[in-house]
Order: C-alpha cells, then sequence, then structure tokens
C-alpha cells in the first residue's frame, strides 16, 4: 500500500480546472467562461484541458501532438493548427479576451489575456 501511495504523489489531482475566468470539469467535460457554457469538440476539450494543465507555459506543437493526438512523429500535419484555430474562435466568441495565443515558431500557450 505504501507504495502504491508513494508513486501517486507526484501525480497531479484530476479535478475541476479554474484559471482567470475559463472553467474545465473534465468528467462531464464542460468548458464555460465565467459562468457562460462553450461548446468544444472532444479533441478541442482535450487541447484546451493540455493546455490549462500549465498555463504560462508554451508548449510545441510536438508536444501537444504526442500529449494530446498521441503521435510519435511530427510529420507535416496542421492538425494542431487546425483545433487550436477551432478552439480559439469558440472561445474568443464567448469573451473579451484571447485565450489560445500562437508563439510564432514554437507552439501555443493558454493565457488570460490583457
Amino acid at each position: 500500500m505504501r507504495a502504491v501511495l508513494r508513486r501517486s504523489e507526484g501525480r497531479r489531482q484530476r479535478g475541476i480546472v479554474r484559471y482567470a475566468g475559463l472553467t474545465l470539469d473534465p468528467v462531464t467535460r464542460a468548458v464555460a467562461i465565467e459562468g457562460r457554457p462553450v461548446a468544444v469538440s472532444s479533441m478541442e476539450f482535450a487541447l484546451l484541458q493540455r493546455l490549462a494543465d500549465q498555463p504560462d507555459r508554451v508548449y510545441t506543437k510536438h508536444e501537444l501532438l504526442r500529449d494530446v493526438w498521441g503521435y510519435l512523429a511530427e510529420g507535416r500535419t496542421r492538425t494542431v493548427d487546425t483545433h487550436a484555430c477551432r478552439l480559439r474562435r469558440k472561445l474568443d466568441a464567448a469573451s473579451t479576451r484571447r485565450w489560445v495565443i500562437n508563439v510564432r515558431g514554437v507552439g501555443y500557450r493558454l493565457t488570460e489575456g490583457d
């Protein structure tokens, strides 16, 4: 039992994530901004959840492809860009803030806006 507890110590608790008015519920896969629900697809939710794990961190496209989509090699796919663009449109329509930021030449991060 001690070994199981020791292994679980470093794991982050997976509950409701709140960041600057953005709320993510991994159990119901619901997203809300300032209490207003935002409809997102399954992959958009997974991308948003990954970005919300460390909101100030810039995630490279390779990391997102590996962690969200399970790709082992980066290749020449625009999957991350396409999903980030759709997610950005949905979140920005529900708020005055810009939530998903593209860091040119590197990847994406989640920000609380100006």
